[in-house]
Parts: C-alpha cells; sequence; structure tokens
C-alpha cells in the first residue's frame, strides 16, 4: 500500500465505505457499481493513478482495449469515480469513443467533446458541480474526429486541466481506430484494457508497438473480468 494511501487513511480515520461513496457521484451512471472483488481492484487502481497527479495542473489519462468489447469504458469510468468519490480529487471524465459513443449522454451536446474541440475555450463555461463530471461526446462526435489532429485538442486538454485534477479519456479500442494513438499522444499516459479471456498476446503486443510507435506513454495494462485458475489467496500471496 503507498505512502499517499497510507496518508489518506490517517486523514479519514480508516478506510472510507466505497458503496456509500459510490452513491454520491454525478446525477447519471453510465454503470453498475463494481461488485465484490472489483470494489477493491478499483480502489487500487486509482490509488496508483493518485500517485501520477501532477502539482502544476491536472493530469490527462487516457483508456482504451485493443479491440471492441474488452470494457475499457466501463474500467475509466469507475477509475474516474473512485478517483472523485473516494479520494476526493476533481475529475472530468470525457466520451472520446468516436466507434460507440455513450448512449445515456446522448442530448448533452452543450458543452460536449466534440464542441469543445472546436472552440476549446468552451471549457471555462462547464458547470461543475457533479465529481465526476461526465463529458459527453455530443451528437456529431464521429464528425468531428478529425479535429483531434488540431492544435485545438492540445488547447482542450491545457483548459482541461485548469479545472479538473484529472481528466478521464474514454478512447475508442487501438486497433479500430488510428486516431486513438494520436489522442492518447497527447495524455500523460495511456492504460490498455484487456479481457482476459479474449488474451492474445501477438495481438496486443501489435497494438503496443503503434501506441509507442505514435509517442504514447504507455503506463501499464489493466485485466478486465479477471478469472482465477487458483484460489484467489494464492495469487495474493505470489
Amino acid at each position: 500500500m503507498s505512502k499517499i494511501f497510507d496518508a489518506y487513511r490517517k486523514k479519514v480515520g480508516g478506510l472510507t465505505d466505497l458503496s456509500l461513496e459510490i452513491g454520491k457521484a454525478g446525477s447519471i451512471s453510465l454503470y453498475p457499481s463494481p461488485q465484490g472483488n472489483q470494489k477493491e481492484d478499483f480502489n487500487k487502481l486509482a490509488n496508483r493513478l493518485l500517485g501520477l497527479r501532477m502539482e502544476n495542473r491536472g493530469t490527462v489519462l487516457s483508456f482504451a482495449s485493443s479491440a471492441a468489447g474488452e470494457g475499457a469504458s466501463f474500467v475509466s469510468y469507475n477509475a474516474a469515480m473512485y478517483l472523485a468519490t473516494v479520494y476526493h480529487q476533481k475529475v472530468a471524465w470525457v466520451d472520446a469513443n468516436f466507434m460507440n459513443p455513450q448512449t445515456k449522454l446522448l442530448g448533452r451536446d452543450r458543452n460536449a467533446f466534440s464542441s469543445l474541440l472546436k472552440d476549446p475555450d468552451k471549457v471555462d463555461d462547464l458547470i461543475t458541480s457533479d465529481n465526476p463530471m461526465l463529458i459527453a461526446g455530443g451528437g456529431n462526435l464521429h464528425e468531428a474526429r478529425g479535429l483531434v489532429a488540431d492544435r485545438r485538442y492540445g488547447e482542450l486538454l491545457s483548459n482541461l486541466t485548469r479545472r479538473f485534477d484529472f481528466v478521464i479519456l474514454d478512447l475508442p479500442p487501438v486497433l479500430n481506430s488510428t486516431d486513438t494513438a494520436l489522442m492518447a499522444a497527447g495524455s500523460d499516459g495511456f492504460l490498455l484494457v484487456i479481457e482476459q479471456k479474449y488474451l492474445k498476446v501477438e495481438v496486443i503486443e501489435h497494438g503496443i508497438q503503434g501506441l509507442r510507435d505514435k509517442g504514447v506513454l504507455l503506463l501499464g495494462t489493466v485485466i478486465n473480468r479477471r478469472t482465477y485458475d487458483l484460489p484467489k489467496i494464492i495469487y495474493d500471496r505470489l
């Protein structure tokens, strides 16, 4: 357990009840709250991400899977939730998945990601009462994908880091979109989400090499829906 987490426990007088904290999140819930061992796993993930926080600005972290259906949105969303509700960071979760935008956020086109790409100064107009703040992709998200190669994308991320401690980007699958590496390169670090039952080393290595070729800083991988061939207590002692 890190020194940051130890200091946090001393401050609050013990370990926070995660289920209660999750209930205090923003007005829209995209996914059910993690259950069982997932609670501990997400707490550990958020704790490690907390150690990446910049001193003079917010930190931009990007998440994506190698292929569709591996749960990158679920992981990035809950990482944002835990950073916001358990560690009390000011967090923005951004739906930047051009391939499959969040349907629950459709209709929230005002100050959506697609609109902010066109005019990064609109970040100053964001009402940040919810934490984490969910920034929708926008109804015209697919049409705005070309703007990530524009200087305004960098300006948008810079503006967001002035208002948030963490900016979490949910990106399209690595093997499905060339935009993923481009957007991830603009972040402070990238996490690749893998679903264990679909684990194919050759495919993953190909995707990782493509990211590195674009200058992406790969922080590590998150194995989603992990299964244990041996009792979990044995893995914990390895």
